[in-house]
């Protein structure tokens, strides 16, 4: 066991090979969940009949042939193209597995946090948005329970709960509701945050500022926010912009924030497709900046853009002119010297955001001088671990010292020392 705090992994995206090959064999598997997936990025579904004819989930014992065709289906590695859907097809492999019965999810937890190499861990789940709000809270009853059982037996370590709302309105309303319930009766505070997590480009996250508030002002759990790890529907301007949004709105720590570290050769002559609806929003934030006084923004010209926006259109192709370019690197420092000014705190996850995004943005946020730590995200899914994650950070950062400060940052920043720190 190592000192590190890992404070962005993923319950189930932590599993290996054994507890995938434990799930498959347990109960009947859901495979539309993973075939429905895949066939809306492929064209065509995949191969599982190999699964059953190399025997893989009635063998009780593997062979490494067999093991390499299990992983092949949910190892997101650099055989499979970069994206965020083409990530989530390898997890969906693990749901369609997946039944989240309460004796699962004990299980679950009993073999990650056996398998957990840290002091600290902080676990993030997030549960189908189909089951109702009593299943919603038997799930999460049942996760508290195996959390405590686990503490009992490995307590050397210590791992606590996120849980990642649905993204939908108003149903993470409803979900937060039931878990304030469960907060009275979680004796061990066990549950320490909300997270909303996966797939972030439908979901502007202004829209939630409102319900942040709340949770901020209720003061019982840390806030989480995944954004700017995917921007394939909605341009890289509008991405930094929720950032900045999610920054405005105070929460303990954000997600990922890729879209920061993108380079000039990334939008230089490239395509952006977004919806009006957030090209608006976003020349409405530059005049909204402008009126509040930053005069580098070029008004008269962003007012043309947005005149020039059509009202039947609801897709926009964006492709930046040399003055948008030019626009675009302002507004980022901007936002910038916002997320310095106050101290928000950035969870970078290398391999993810090297498989995902295609680049890792830690060396550009370290020379930025903004607040970072570092986690393994889906250390099963990424064949990766914590210790590993800091070896690359090592690798792209070449100062120990760096790093020293980040793996003092993980302990810092989580959600057990905020919570200490409150209750002083």
């Amino acid at each position: 066991m190592n000192e590190l705090y890992e404070i962005h992994t993923h319950l189930y995206g932590c599993l290996h090979v054994d507890d995938i090959l434990w799930l498959g064999k347990r109960k009947k598997p859901r495979w539309e969940i993973f075939e429905n997936s895949y066939q809306r990025i492929f064209g065509h579904k995949p191969n599982i009949e190999i699964l059953y004819k190399e025997n893989v989930f009635t063998d009780s014992v593997l062979n490494e042939k067999q093991k390499e065709i299990l992983r092949s289906f949910y190892v997101f590695d650099d055989s499979k193209p970069i994206g965020f859907l083409n990530f989530q097809i390898c997890f969906d492999f693990i749901i369609a597995l997946s039944h989240t019965d309460p004796d699962e999810l004990k299980e679950i937890v009993f073999r990650v946090v056996q398998n957990q190499y840290e002091k600290y861990s902080e676990y993030r789940m997030m549960f189908s948005p189909f089951i109702s709000l009593s299943e919603f809270e038997e799930k999460v009853i049942s996760l508290i329970e195996g959390f405590n059982q686990v503490k009992k037996i490995f307590s050397n370590k210590e791992a606590k709960l996120i849980l990642s709302l649905n993204r939908e309105y108003p149903l993470y309303e409803r979900q937060y509701e039931v878990l304030k319930e469960i907060h009275k009766i979680d004796r061990e505070k066990i549950l320490v945050g909300i997270d909303f997590a996966g797939y972030e480009e439908e979901y502007p996250p202004n829209k939630k500022k409102d319900f942040i508030q709340k949770v901020k002002k209720d003061n019982l759990f840390c806030i989480l926010y995944h954004v700017g790890e995917s921007f394939q529907k909605i341009s890289p301007a509008s991405s930094i912009r929720w950032i900045e949004e999610i920054s405005k709105m105070e929460v303990h720590r954000i997600g990922h924030a890729v879209s920061l570290g993108i380079t000039e050769e990334m939008i230089k002559n490239k395509i952006f497709v977004e919806k009006v609806s957030e090209r608006i929003d976003h020349l409405n934030y530059l005049e909204s900046l402008y009126n509040q006084g930053e005069s580098w923004i070029p008004i008269d010209f962003v007012k043309s853009l947005k005149k020039n926006i059509q009202d039947h259109m609801e897709i926009i192709k964006i492709q930046y002119s040399d003055l948008e370019y030019r626009i675009f690197f302002d507004f980022r420092e901007y936002v910038l010297e916002q997320l310095r000014m106050r101290k928000s705190v950035i969870e970078s996850c290398p391999t993810s955001n090297m498989k995902i995004a295609g680049f890792s943005p830690l060396p550009f946020f370290i020379s930025n001088n903004l607040e970072v730590c570092i986690g393994a995200d889906d250390p099963g899914i990424l064949d990766t671990s914590l210790e590993k994650e800091f070896e690359i950070a090592l690798s792209l950062l070449k100062d120990q010292e760096i790093i020293d400060k980040i793996k003092k940052n993980n302990k810092k920043y989580s959600c057990k020392s905020l919570q200490e720190y409150k209750n002083n």
